[in-house]
């Protein structure tokens, strides 16, 4: 008997101190050891901050959602991690993603830590993260949560060109222009179309840009505000636009406007022409000025010119005032234009003032006063001047002039 409880007795021993070192195995009073004792007394760690997404802000669900910690301190010498949490409610009831152990991550910016959360979140949903420091003995409170919300990125789509197509002629100078709406996703908000007018299909010689809100059919239209140039050959597009977000360029169309209608008929008697002086017009209309930096496009009016000319032959006949001619034609050739738009006007030669061209006729396209102006179109509009058989024409020369290292000047040539 006494051998057996002296023999329980060792085995009792031997187990309290087998449990003893499986004590010590788990708990260790080294403050750097994984298993210490904790939590350790004296220690602080200060919370990081929940820097980005800062609160109630937005953020798009196009790319994994990237978290900014600001710095945390601890006067410990162990070594710390963060704990990350994002709920779905601001009492972290339901929590969506939990990472309990990311490293700091020291980067240059004042020693924030970026974190990408290795998790997709619905968008158009609130959500609430916040951050703690703990070193496995000690840990801060939690920062202050910052709600942010993951939106769908805002899509908008290209419009699509109805009319004018085609290249017809419209029946008015303020065309209706007509897309069809494109598609529209996310927070886009408002959304506006720009139409844009230009001289050319490579969109190098824009005209006017004309904005209104997309509507809420399956169409949205717009008119000018004022009129085009008659007779002018326009490509046309359009985009849409929130002010953050442009959608690509719809596919382009074309369209001219109708021609100059006619200058009125001469008076009894005046159709021979060849010799009278012709008084100066009436004051016609004006296009409004371009916008800043811009140009006006380039009117064609040949089909004016042309009537002039099939009204008074005479006067084209003996429009070379190098061999005793006259001014007639020309000068009833501008007041014909200059009734459509007093931009109209002569050319002096190569920009020589008192040496006026005796077959060429000026456009301002600027913003500037008329007369000296040297922001013109430069037209020929006599084929065969003094030839045999002059007859009327069109001839754009603007390039050429620049281009030969000279200019043309406006000119009323003292007429108005």
């Amino acid at each position: 008997m006494i051998r057996t409880v002296k023999a329980i007795t060792h085995l009792a021993i031997v187990a309290a101190a087998v449990a003893a070192a499986g004590c010590e195995a788990q708990k260790s009073s080294n403050p750097l050891s994984p298993t210490v004792a904790g939590p350790i007394g004296n220690v602080t760690i200060e919370a990081p901050a929940a820097l980005l997404p800062a609160n109630g802000t937005e953020v798009v669900n196009t790319a994994p959602l990237r978290l900014v910690l600001g710095p945390a301190s601890s006067n410990s010498q162990r070594p710390f991690w963060f704990v990350v949490q994002i709920a779905s409610d601001a009492a972290f009831n339901t929590r969506v993603y939990t990472n309990n152990r990311v490293v700091p991550n020291s980067s240059p910016e004042k020693g924030q830590t970026v974190f990408v959360v290795d998790a997709t979140l619905p968008a158009n949903t609130t959500y609430y993260w916040r951050a703690r420091a703990e070193d496995g003995a000690n840990a801060s409170e939690f920062s202050e949560p910052a709600r942010f919300e993951v939106v769908a990125p805002v899509v908008i789509e290209a419009p699509t060109p109805r009319s004018p197509s085609g290249g017809e002629t419209t029946d008015s100078l303020r065309p209706e222009l007509v897309v069809t709406n494109g598609r529209v996703a996310g927070r886009a908000g408002q959304v506006d179309y720009r139409f844009v007018l230009s001289l050319d299909q490579a969109f190098t010689q824009i005209v006017s840009v004309h904005s209104t809100g997309r509507s809420d059919g399956p169409v949205t239209a717009i008119r000018p505000e004022v009129n085009l140039p008659p007779g002018t050959l326009f490509f046309w597009r359009a985009f849409g636009t929130n002010g953050a977000v442009d959608s690509p360029p719809s596919a382009t169309q074309a369209f001219r406007t109708p021609a100059p209608a006619a200058p009125p008929a001469p008076a009894p008697g005046g159709g021979g022409g060849g010799g009278g002086t012709v008084p100066p017009p009436p004051p016609g209309g004006r296009t409004p000025n371009p916008p800043p930096g811009g140009r006006l496009p380039l009117p064609n009016m040949y089909s004016v010119v042309a009537q002039v000319a099939a009204q008074y032959p005479q006067a084209l006949r003996n429009s070379c005032q190098h061999e005793g001619g006259t001014w007639e034609f020309m000068d009833r050739v501008v007041n014909a234009l200059r009734a459509h738009d007093t931009r109209w006007g002569y050319n002096w030669k190569r920009g020589n003032v008192g040496d006026p061209s005796l077959d060429v006729v000026d456009y301002n396209w600027g913003s500037g006063p008329d007369e000296g102006s040297t922001n013109v179109y430069i037209i020929d509009i006599i084929v065969g001047h003094c030839g045999g058989d002059p007859s009327p024409g069109w001839g754009d020369v603007t390039d050429v002039t620049l281009s030969s290292g000279t200019i043309g000047r406006w000119t009323g040539r003292g007429r108005f």
